[in-house]
């Protein structure tokens, strides 16, 4: 039997154990992704995170956390882009913020979901984004700050908690490069 066979064989032992959803099955499912584990089964594991307990989570999450192979990098930014339901997408961000992977180069995806989303949404991708290294490439940056400036453009009030985080953010990409025109950013007054 050739090893990408076997390796194939062991991935869909370890999705079978994920629908599971059981924590004994979720750890040996998590064992043998630790040992075989390849991109291509993300979503599954993506998936597997709703509907499980709260452990049975969290051990996912640490799972998804310690994912040290860059080419995954897409696969969380696909399942994100994809995703309609906002629980299970703070789930994603919660690992995506744990993570060492870089995500430098989705600045303005980031940027774009915070604006999308909820307060708790938003404070996830600024964490995200304040573990972003850069340097960042000056089209990423105006990208990112026309969409601070539709943000500012469409929100709700300017008092509110959410408004405060994507300000931060706003911030954030200012100061990764000053000379871009900076009238873009949302004040801070």
């Amino acid at each position: 039997m050739s090893i990408v066979r076997k390796n194939q064989k062991k991935l869909q032992e370890a999705v079978g154990f994920l629908q599971k959803k059981d924590l004994p099955s979720i750890t040996a499912a998590l064992n043998i992704l630790k040992d075989y584990g390849h991109p291509t089964v993300l979503s599954d594991v993506f998936r597997s995170l709703e509907g499980l307990e709260r452990a049975e989570q969290q051990l996912v999450l640490g799972f998804l956390a310690d994912i040290q192979d860059t080419d995954a990098v897409e696969a969380f930014i696909t399942y994100l882009q994809e995703e309609t339901n906002p629980a299970n997408r703070k789930l994603l961000l919660s690992a995506i913020w744990n993570s060492k992977l870089p995500f430098d180069a989705h600045l303005p995806f980031f940027v774009m979901l915070a604006s999308q989303g909820d307060f708790l949404e938003a404070l996830d991708c600024l964490t995200i984004i304040e573990n972003m290294s850069g340097p960042f490439d000056e089209s990423q940056l105006l990208e990112s700050q026309l969409l601070l400036k539709e943000y500012v453009e469409e929100r709700a009030p300017q008092t509110d908690q959410k408004a405060q985080i994507m300000s931060e953010i706003a911030w954030f990409v200012k100061e990764q490069n000053d000379g871009i025109d900076a009238d873009l950013l949302i004040d801070n007054d």
